[in-house]
């Protein structure tokens, strides 16, 4: 027999372990596979991948590309775990180290091969389905299929040496006394939680200090920078660590105290709590931080998508606007004038129509603009100033202007009447704008600039119209600022596409993580529950007695985790809720719903699943 042989029939032997390692293999192939598909697409050329949006791309894709190596390094170590029993039987054949190693490498190359290979395959034929998905999604008038060579390379390539990586590295995990100790011992006694009261203590003083520098010294986290935010973030997962390991011995202990300790199956229940402690403690502490970041990721990213057309209103007040500086010549000012308002009038019909003017200082960006002038644009309603009195209204969205600058401009003292943070011109054009009486207005000694906007109905539909005016009127420094919120929000619509798209495919991958850890969990630890219950239903338990410690301990799984993922983004969102839209929170409980909803059928179908397989 070759040894190529004897790694096939060890693989078929014990198939069902080795098909839960592939399976989440492909999983995390097939996810990337998608990923690069939508990267590469012809469609995403438009993209520069020097811009933001390019560079989220690219990092978004580092990040599932780590993501997939990290989980396939805790996937093949959990599968060497189950093995390493099955291995003691080759080393006390005779086997040496140096061939168990060997056999193990090329067991999980082949696996790694048949892995990439099924991957690739599956995403070929999804693809179109998957592409048609992404279409809706993105918004796009074409999305078809093409042949992604591009990312069958890179997929072929990078996960080639992240599988000979990792199968080189973690057979050195394999331990001769481990092995043959597992092989000759029937129980294998757990480590149980041990208080730690000062580390956790420690924890939340250099948590507790952290954050305090955002408050108290925000110029040491600007000089460290990215440093400070990696130390923040490890702290706090040090942190959340101690918390559940910490919360779960005590809550054994408070059970352990409890007067129902010995009703039922109460106190077996929670000997095995303590006796699983550890392990159960390492696995909830993962499912709740990869719920988090799903958590995080929906509501941060999904959030953003249903909120582009205020956003766009809030930073563009019109659909079009036509600013005329001084050097504009004025036939070429009346020949743009006159082709929008006739584009206007031939493809949409009624529409309203604004014309005014301010003076600016443009060496500090500041405008002024008469009361009449405030008046007869159409983002606010019309206001009466005394010859004394002066109005504000910022430049900037989420920016608060000065209010006193203007008395640097004009002679007599000007009352203060209000701020308006509505903006009644596009952003950044200027600082900030004072409405000033029109006595005051004239004797104002600077250029004028002349306003044309006009507003759409259903505007979101008109990207044609923009599209056909801005063919042939477009912004020329120094003569014309043309601006359209139209064009704005078909940009801003593809932006927030890619990044919900982005953060789908982080949260797909993110919750398949967390319930194949849970799986490979159970499946470790399915032999030893096995012969545990055999052993109890020997002396009496019967089955609806060992089916309600077990589906108690499922919950116990499932749901302490999501429980506390979910306490942590409500604390996150609660000390940012300032900052935050309302449109944003209804994302996020929708979010959280949908996830919820799957954990609670997922729990129905693994504990069924795993309540057969422990009492077959």
């Amino acid at each position: 027999m070759s040894f190529n042989h004897i790694v096939i029939q060890n693989i078929l032997r014990d198939k069902w372990t080795y098909i839960s390692y592939f399976l989440s293999s492909v999983f995390s192939i097939l996810v990337f596979f998608f990923f690069l598909i939508t990267a590469f697409h012809p469609m995403m050329d438009a993209i520069n991948p020097n811009s933001s949006l390019g560079m989220i791309m690219i990092f978004c894709s580092f990040i599932v590309y780590i993501f997939s190596f990290i989980f396939i390094i805790y996937s093949m170590l959990a599968f060497l775990k189950k093995k390493t029993k099955s291995l003691g039987v080759f080393i006390i054949s005779g086997a040496s180290m140096k061939q168990v190693q060997k056999m193990v490498f090329r067991e999980n190359m082949l696996i790694a091969v048949v892995a990439i290979i099924t991957a690739i395959v599956v995403g070929l034929i999804v693809s179109p389905l998957f592409l048609m998905i992404v279409k809706n999604v993105l918004q796009a008038d074409s999305f078809g299929m093409y042949v992604p060579v591009q990312a069958i390379i890179m997929t072929l390539i990078l996960f080639s040496v992240l599988f000979l990586i990792v199968s080189k590295f973690t057979t050195r995990f394999i331990k001769k006394e481990e092995a043959v100790q597992l092989l000759k011992a029937d129980v294998t006694q757990e480590k149980i939680i041990r208080p730690t009261p000062w580390k956790f203590l420690l924890s939340i003083l250099v948590n507790a200090v952290l954050l305090l520098f955002f408050k108290v010294s925000p110029g040491i986290i600007e000089s460290l920078g990215i440093v400070y935010y990696i130390i923040l973030f490890i702290s706090l997962l040090i942190t959340i660590y101690f918390v559940l390991t910490q919360g779960i011995l005590f809550a054994i202990r408070k059970l352990q105290k409890s007067t129902s300790y010995y009703r039922k199956t109460n106190m077996l229940f929670v000997s095995n709590l303590q006796a699983k402690g550890n392990s159960h403690a390492h696995i909830i502490y993962l499912l709740s931080i990869l719920l988090l970041a799903v958590f995080v990721t929906t509501s941060v990213l999904y959030s953003s998508y249903y909120n582009v057309e205020e956003d766009t209103e809030a930073v563009y007040p019109y659909s079009f606007q036509y600013i005329s500086l001084p050097d504009n010549p004025i036939d070429q000012e009346q020949q743009d004038i006159e082709f929008m308002e006739t584009t206007l009038e031939q493809n949409v019909g009624d529409y309203d129509a604004y014309q005014s003017a301010f003076k600016t200082d443009e060496d500090r960006r500041i405008g002024f603009m008469s009361n009449a002038n405030f008046n007869a644009l159409g983002t606010h309603q019309a206001m009466t100033l005394n010859d004394n009195e002066y109005y504000v209204v910022a430049g900037n969205e989420g920016r608060t202007p000065s209010t006193d600058t203007i008395q640097d401009y004009v002679d007599e003292e000007l009352q203060y009447v209000g701020l308006g943070e509505q903006l009644i011109l596009s952003t950044g054009l200027r600082e900030v704008y004072y409405v000033i009486p029109d006595v005051i207005y004239e004797e104002i000694n600077y250029p004028e600039y002349h306003v044309f906007a006009y507003e759409l109905e259903e505007w979101t539909e008109k990207l044609d119209v923009a599209e056909k005016i801005e063919s042939q009127i477009m912004t020329e420094p120094g003569e014309r600022l043309v601006t359209s919120k139209i064009s704005l929000y078909d940009t801003e619509s593809f932006i927030k596409s890619i990044i919900f798209f982005i953060g789908f495919m982080l949260s797909l991958i993110f919750l398949s993580a967390a319930m194949s850890i849970l799986y490979f969990y159970l499946q470790t630890s399915m032999a030893g529950e096995k012969e545990k219950y055999l052993g109890i239903r020997k002396i009496g338990l019967s089955i609806k007695e060992i089916s309600s410690i077990v589906t108690r301990e499922l919950s116990i799984l499932i749901f302490v985790p999501f429980t506390f993922a979910a306490i942590l983004l409500s604390l996150v969102l609660f000390s940012i809720r300032d900052a935050l839209s309302p449109a944003f929170f209804q994302m996020t409980a929708v979010g959280v719903g949908i996830i919820l909803l799957l954990f609670v059928l997922s729990f129905f179908i693994i504990r069924k699943t795993y309540l057969k397989k422990l009492v077959e």
